[in-house]
């Protein structure tokens, strides 16, 4: 281990070693910051693997930049080596262990995009993008169990794995980078579907335009998931629906919604303690709109980022699922959508207003009838249990409120409208739904 890096550590700062945009988060970090293993990558560049007093782990790409140790940007050639070395089949760099798939040659340029709200993602001469996990954790991933199944399928949804990076700290091994095809000029589903619906709510589109990006997400998860019960399919146990329940309600507690309305959600969740019997498989396990990228012309759908939902421990986001709680994050981003745009479009009447609203009822529709659709063509039309989507639905806005509190307070006008839609709506007793 380099002893220059490990004096610099002692007297780093915590906001210089995480992303700029998680300053609250760096103020949490409690000393001593210790190395628990440190990669030399050439020059003034490594990669450490540090643990706070506390116990928290943090993956930093890490520059030393006038005499300081610093988190690495786009532009310091941290992102460019690790590419370069998969591509041409290095297996180790000081400590690093690489698995290389596939890849291409690519130019050194870095450039950063900032559509994960929690990792570094760096995109390497246009070809290529390193995502860097800011807490990466040791053993079993969800991302490669996930990733793998998908390869076994051939499944074509999502962008080509080119590589990982592990880093080994005595038993225990560290996912701490990938390496993925990228995209050009792809854009997430905040962007292209808030596009679309600012569009037809100005007269500038029609519903059905508007919809077929939602067809066409529909029968990607449906893909998606009929890929991944190829892996296998469960039943949920007693003991899966008493656990899945008491963390929605836990989601619920810390909402810290009004007593009215919290009886209301509380009422809604209770189908997830009678879910027993129902089919489990691989999920995507934090899948929004926004993992949803649209790139090239004609357009094609891809899925992205299959790490799990990052407030969720390594055991939770390793746990087989029903399909729902995939379907119902879907179902409750295509609502935020809408919202999305009527807070933040000026000008719009009550006419345009009433075309955002019925596009979210019809965008839930047109999604959940393609994505039925495809899991029945894949063989698997059992994966879905309708009962269980208003209680996940219910449970998303819970988490959306934590979010909200912890990260973005403005972001509460999402839940508060999309939540109030939710409740207005009779619950589907499962006789019906089955």
């Amino acid at each position: 281990m380099n002893g220059d890096v490990l004096v610099q550590l002692a007297s780093a700062d915590p906001a210089d070693l995480l992303p700029a945009r998680r300053s609250e988060e760096a103020a949490q970090v409690v000393r001593p910051l210790t190395a628990a293993a440190a990669s030399d990558l050439g020059g003034s560049t490594s990669y450490l693997l540090l643990e706070d007093a506390r116990g928290v782990t943090y993956g930093v790409p890490a520059v030393r930049r006038q005499g300081r140790l610093a988190r690495a940007r786009a532009g310091d050639g941290v992102a460019a080596e690790i590419v370069a070395a998969v591509v041409s089949g290095r297996t180790e760099i000081d400590g690093l262990e690489l698995t290389a798939f596939a890849g291409e040659p690519a130019a050194s340029g870095e450039r950063a995009i900032d559509v994960d709200q929690t990792n570094d993602l760096v995109v390497v001469g246009e070809r290529a993008i390193v995502k860097w996990f800011l807490h990466p954790t040791a053993g079993e991933q969800p991302a490669v169990e996930r990733l793998a199944a998908l390869e076994s399928t051939a499944f074509s949804g999502t962008p080509r794995t080119w590589g990982l990076v592990h880093r080994r700290v005595g038993d225990d091994r560290f996912l701490v980078a990938t390496v993925t095809a990228y995209l050009a000029g792809a854009e997430d589903g905040w962007d292209w579907a808030v596009a679309d619906v600012r569009a037809l709510a100005r007269g500038e589109g029609v519903v059905a335009s508007a919809l077929d990006p939602v067809h066409e997400a529909g029968r990607l998860i449906g893909s998606l998931h009929a890929s991944l019960a190829a892996a296998g399919v469960g039943e949920a146990s007693p003991g899966d629906a008493a656990r899945w329940l008491g963390r929605a309600r836990d989601d619920l507690a810390r909402a810290d919604l009004e007593p009215a309305v919290a009886g209301l959600v509380d009422a809604r969740l209770a189908s997830l303690g009678d879910c027993v019997g129902t089919p489990t498989i691989l999920v995507h396990g934090d899948l929004h709109i926004g993992q949803i990228l649209r790139a090239g012309e004609p357009a094609r759908y891809y899925v992205i980022d299959f790490d799990g939902n990052p407030t969720q421990s390594i055991e939770e986001r390793l746990e087989r699922q029903p399909a729902a709680r995939d379907v119902a994050g879907m179902l409750a981003s295509l609502d935020h959508v809408g919202r999305v745009v009527l807070h933040r479009t000026e000008g719009l009447g009550d006419a345009e207003r009433a075309r955002v609203l019925g596009w979210i009822e019809e965008a839930q529709r047109a999604f959940l009838g393609s994505y039925e659709a495809e899991i029945g063509h894949g063989g698997h039309p059992e994966l879905l249990d309708r009962a269980l989507l208003g209680a996940m639905q219910v449970q998303q806005e819970c988490r959306e409120y934590v979010y909200a509190a912890r990260y973005l307070p403005h972001w509460r006008y999402v839940p508060d409208a999309a939540l109030t839609a939710l409740l207005s709506r009779s619950a589907v007793p499962r006789s019906e739904a089955t």
